[in-house]
């Protein structure tokens, strides 16, 4: 990068290098040396940024961190998941079934399957320290546990909204600051937390309906402030014309990078607009720009170079049919049982729907602010 490079002293006194443009791992591993909790917000389903979050692995405990906290596995299955990690072989079964409590069908994708398998090789790799643990911040619910419906349909109850955030979403991420909480916070450890973009905002508060919402960032900005770092990987917001503008600002720049990690307050990026989030900053509603609502930016891809997830082979099998297929009746009452095929059916329709929900990219006539000498500048 030439002219980006400035000197920067590190904690231990001695100088080194640092750039506006990173590669992603170098980026968040810095980051999170820094800051006692990271939060990567994301969409649903993107295999290249969850082959990115198992490859990091290695580099977060180096970094000092030895936790990662999801919403992808129900926290009432901690323990389970727990002795999954550090079990003296891979148990795939047992893997299969943490997901399946999660929301029976409804989330049995490989790639999350192997952010675990990774973190269950490294622990195994390990010959002194804690090992690397992954904190469960499901939101358990009548839908994970219909037994407790008593004959009532989730459907007719709206339970289904209750466990996804719907109107009570202040209540996810109540659940979820208490699980993170207990299990590293009140410890002194490092995590990083990887979430739905939604659940990721810090100072920026969102509006929905009308009504201001509480996500699990907004909670520990209040209490940590700057010790927490909000960082979007490219996508995250489902806004098409800031999608475009960044991927514009990228083909169009000096550098043309493949993929990077940046603070957005560094460099021109951060003042690329957002115009479809309803909401404030510090209580005042305005426009925002991206360094507004996000302390850091992962680019690993063009949205329309994403591939959606895989579906988990031999998901359902005779041991887990049962307790599967009430949960999903639960979400879509019939009298009559689904048969092991009819879900296996809805598995794969879920995963062909995937792309539905990511943002389009469409396009805008708005001129981008770039820089000749290189978008990816530091500002001083």
């Amino acid at each position: 990068m030439g002219d980006h490079n400035e000197k920067k002293p590190t904690n231990s006194g001695s100088a080194s290098y640092s750039t506006a443009l990173k590669k992603p791992a170098l980026y968040i591993s810095d980051l999170c040396q820094s800051h006692q909790v990271v939060l990567l917000g994301d969409q649903i389903g993107v295999s290249q940024h969850l082959d990115f979050l198992a490859a990091l692995i290695p580099s977060l405990y180096e970094s000092g961190v030895t936790h990662l906290a999801w919403e992808f596995t129900n926290s009432r299955c901690q323990g389970v998941l727990d002795q999954l990690l550090n079990a003296p072989e891979w148990d795939q079964n047992a893997c299969s079934e943490i997901f399946a409590d999660l929301l029976g069908v409804g989330f049995s994708y490989s790639e999350y399957a192997n952010v675990l398998q990774a973190v269950w090789h490294f622990n195994k790799s390990l010959t002194s320290g804690v090992p690397f643990r992954v904190i469960a911040l499901g939101l358990p619910s009548y839908v994970e546990d219909p037994d407790l419906l008593d004959g009532r349909s989730a459907a007719e109850l709206q339970l289904r909204n209750w466990w996804m955030g719907g109107h009570y979403r202040d209540m996810t991420a109540f659940h979820m600051i208490n699980v993170l909480t207990n299990e590293v916070l009140r410890h002194g450890q490092r995590v990083i937390v990887y979430a739905n973009a939604d659940q990721t905002t810090t100072k920026f508060i969102q509006w929905i309906d009308g009504v201001a919402t509480t996500t699990l960032g907004n909670l520990l900005h209040r209490w940590m402030g700057e010790g927490v770092q909000r960082v979007l990987f490219h996508g995250a917001i489902s806004e098409g014309a800031l999608n475009k503008r960044v991927e514009d600002l990228i083909a169009t720049s000096p550098e043309k990078p493949d993929n990077f990690g940046i603070k957005l307050d560094a460099s021109t990026l951060g003042n690329v607009a957002v115009n479809e989030l309803t909401g404030s900053c510090d209580g005042v509603e305005t426009s925002f720009r991206l360094q507004d609502v996000a302390n850091g930016y992962l680019y690993l891809a063009n949205v329309k170079d994403w591939k959606p997830c895989l579906l988990s082979e031999n998901f359902l099998n005779s041991s887990n049919y049962v307790s599967i297929e009430a949960r999903y009746r639960a979400l879509d009452p019939r009298e009559s049982h689904y048969s092991m095929k009819e879900l296996e059916t809805v598995r794969r329709e879920g995963q062909a729907g995937l792309k539905e929900n990511w943002p389009s990219i469409s396009q805008d006539d708005e001129v981008p602010v770039a820089s000749k000498k290189g978008f990816f500048r530091r500002r001083d």
